[in-house]
């Protein structure tokens, strides 16, 4: 049974039930127990004047416990002195360093196959792209020029990598070989190109552009041919990301310099729509595995949280994290999880978070003092 199917089967019975616990939960803030060992974080106070999100929301109440969590989370931290790309388990266990050095490391992002991860290295003020296996080993620096490289973005055969770079004194896509060779300049234009997205299913690649005057999204093949507009409004868009069946595009639009909105379009152009209508910053969306929901950080009522929206834009709900979130969350593969950074206490750490569940349980995976974010979560 698809799960907007259950939301949708126990909302009357879960409002109630909700509205009473939720006032608890304001009363006696929510208490963290998990892999790493923290007990009794509170929620964040509610900013005053501004609309309350803890009205009863749809929740299941009678889903089945999820399973347990499985898979690997790569994740980036500077515990032993510099940003490095680490990995643990889904529960929080066995957390190595995979990258070496004195660079400072991010944005990792997993091959399709699992095997391999991409990053980007920061170095004497300047950024390259390099690849390593899945435990560390066959470490490849992939570009090595004196311009900023980055945002990798994997082929859905593994076989290539989108990235942008300043080579060009403007920012410009670019594709090479995953073993570095062959690179290629995809855009030609004295504007900026940026945040590289590839397709799931087939060789198209999204990207940002301003070259129209205002940002939009376009779509271009691998080879420079097919350049296409999709986006065209007076707003801005930006942070394309794809459906797991690649027949739609979600990103952000922006009203105004302050406020971002989730969207909508398919990839010929058409129903191009929006989700919310906030008049705060909302993230970037990240999809669920089944495609049937988009998950965002979201500030609305004042209080941090992420939601939920389904993408027939009829249900919306907020999971209260009782820690306020600061980077935009990912899927577990099983679409039962999320995983995300957030401040806890001053120290940024790694949650991850039950979505359809009566019982949000909320999990710490890692508890040391020191920045660590950016998860990417695989089923390896």
């Amino acid at each position: 049974m698809r799960k907007t199917d259950r939301l949708a089967r126990h909302v009357l019975g879960a409002l109630a039930i909700l509205g009473i616990a939720l006032l608890a939960c304001v009363s006696t803030g929510i208490g963290l127990t998990g892999a790493g060992g923290v007990a009794g974080v509170e929620s964040a106070p509610q900013a005053g004047g501004q609309p309350s999100i803890l009205e009863p929301t749809p929740i299941p109440t009678n889903t089945p416990r999820p399973p347990a969590a499985f898979g690997h989370i790569a994740f980036v931290s500077n515990r032993d002195g510099s940003r490095g790309i680490y990995v643990m388990t889904a529960n929080g266990d066995q957390q190595i360093r995979l990258s070496n050095g004195d660079s400072e490391d991010g944005m990792p992002r997993w091959s399709p196959d699992e095997s391999r991860i991409a990053y980007v290295a920061m170095m004497d003020d300047n950024s390259d792209i390099y690849v390593m296996d899945a435990n560390g080993g066959n470490l490849q620096r992939l570009t090595a020029h004196p311009s900023k490289d980055s945002s990798p973005s994997w082929s859905p055969d593994g076989s290539q990598i989108a990235f942008e770079t300043f080579r060009d004194d403007n920012f410009e896509i670019y594709v090479m070989n995953a073993d570095g060779s062959n690179a290629m300049r995809l855009t030609v234009n004295p504007a900026g190109d940026t945040g590289p997205a590839w397709s799931p299913v087939d060789r198209r690649i999204a990207f940002v552009s301003d070259r129209n005057g205002n940002a939009d999204i376009f779509l271009i093949n691998p080879d420079g041919s097919g350049l296409v507009q999709l986006t065209d409004t007076i707003r801005p868009e930006s942070d394309p990301v794809w459906s797991p069946d690649g027949s739609r595009i979600a990103f952000r639009e922006w009203p105004s310099t302050d406020a971002a909105n989730i969207c909508l379009i398919n990839v010929d152009g058409s129903d191009h729509r929006c989700l919310t209508e906030d008049q705060v910053e909302n993230g970037t969306p990240a999809w669920s595995p089944d495609g049937d929901w988009l998950a965002f950080r979201s500030p609305r009522g004042g209080i941090p949280t992420i939601d939920l929206v389904s993408v027939d834009g009829e249900t919306r709900r907020s999971l209260i994290t009782g820690v306020p979130p600061k980077g935009d969350p990912v899927w577990s593969p099983d679409g039962w999880r999320l995983a995300f950074q957030a401040d806890a206490n001053g120290d940024m750490e790694i949650f991850t978070i039950v979505t359809f569940s009566a019982n949000n349980e909320l999990i710490r995976l890692t508890n040391i003092t020191a920045y660590d974010g950016e998860p990417a979560w695989t089923a390896r």
